[in-house]
C-alpha cells in the first residue's frame, strides 16, 4: 500500500499536482472500490476497499483518488458550494423533488470523475480504461432493465460519462461496439439526449472558471431532469 501510494504521489509531483494538504489512507471492508473525503485545508482521507487493496487495480485507484485530491485543492469542479448553487438553479417539479438530488449528485460526481481522470490517466496510462468503462456500460444496462425511470436515467448518465471519458482521451474508435450498445440503450429506454450528454462529459473545459463550471452543471442537471420527464410510452 505504501509503495503504491508513494509511487503515485511522486508521479503527481512531477505534474506539479502533489497534495499540499495532509493525506491519510485507510483500508476497510466496503462495497465500492474507494473514495476520498476532504476537509478544506485540513487534509484528505482515502478509503480503499479490501478488494482494491489486494488487486492489480490498487495503483489505478490511488491515482484516481489523487486526481480528486488535486482537483479539490485547485477547485472549482470539486467545490460543493458551486454544486449546490447549480442544483438550486434547476426548478424541479414537486413529484420529482424527493429523488432528484441523489440523481443530480450522481451526475455531478461524474463531472468530478472526468476531471480526476485527466490526471489519473496521465499518471498510470490508459491500458485498462476501455475495459473498465465497458463494464460501466454493461452495469448501466442491467440496472435499467427494471424499467424504473430513475434507474434508466441513472444508467444513461453512467453510459454518457463512460463514453465521454473514453472519447476525451481518444480511446474510443468510431466503430467501437460500445457506441452500438449505447444507441441500443437509448432506443430501448427512450433516452433522447444521450449523445448530447456524452459530448458534455467529453468536452468539459480545463481550466474552468467558477461561473463556467456552474453553467455546465446547470446544463447537465436540466438535461437529466428532461430525461426523467420523458418516460417511455
Amino acid at each position: 500500500m505504501r509503495s503504491a501510494y508513494e509511487s503515485v504521489e511522486a508521479a503527481y509531483a512531477k505534474l506539479g499536482r502533489a497534495p499540499t494538504w495532509p493525506v491519510s489512507l485507510v483500508v476497510e471492508n466496503m462495497e465500492i472500490m474507494g473514495a476520498t473525503q476532504s476537509r478544506l485545508g485540513g487534509g484528505h482521507l482515502i478509503h480503499v476497499s479490501l478488494r482494491a487493496a489486494k488487486s492489480e487495480m490498487l495503483a489505478g485507484l490511488i491515482a484516481h483518488e489523487m486526481g480528486h485530491i488535486a482537483r479539490t485543492e485547485a477547485r472549482p469542479s470539486h467545490n460543493p458550494a458551486i454544486h449546490e448553487r447549480a442544483i438550486a438553479r434547476v426548478p424541479v417539479p414537486t413529484g420529482l423533488r424527493r429523488g432528484f438530488p441523489q440523481l443530480a449528485h450522481a451526475g455531478i460526481n461524474h463531472v468530478e470523475d472526468v476531471y480526476a481522470d485527466d490526471y489519473a490517466m496521465t499518471v498510470i496510462g490508459t491500458d485498462r480504461a476501455r475495459g473498465f468503462f465497458a463494464e460501466w456500460v454493461r452495469n448501466a444496462s442491467a440496472m435499467a432493465a427494471s424499467g424504473n425511470r430513475w434507474d434508466e436515467v441513472a444508467g444513461a448518465l453512467d453510459i454518457a460519462f463512460s463514453l465521454g471519458n473514453l472519447s476525451r482521451h481518444d480511446l474510443l474508435a468510431a466503430d467501437d461496439p460500445l457506441w452500438r450498445e449505447a444507441k441500443g440503450f437509448a432506443k430501448a429506454h427512450a433516452i433522447g439526449g444521450l449523445d448530447e450528454l456524452t459530448v458534455l462529459f467529453r468536452d468539459l473545459p480545463d481550466p474552468v472558471t467558477e461561473s463556467e463550471c456552474e453553467k455546465i452543471l446547470v446544463a447537465l442537471l436540466e438535461a437529466t431532469l428532461g430525461e426523467l420527464r420523458m418516460a417511455p410510452a
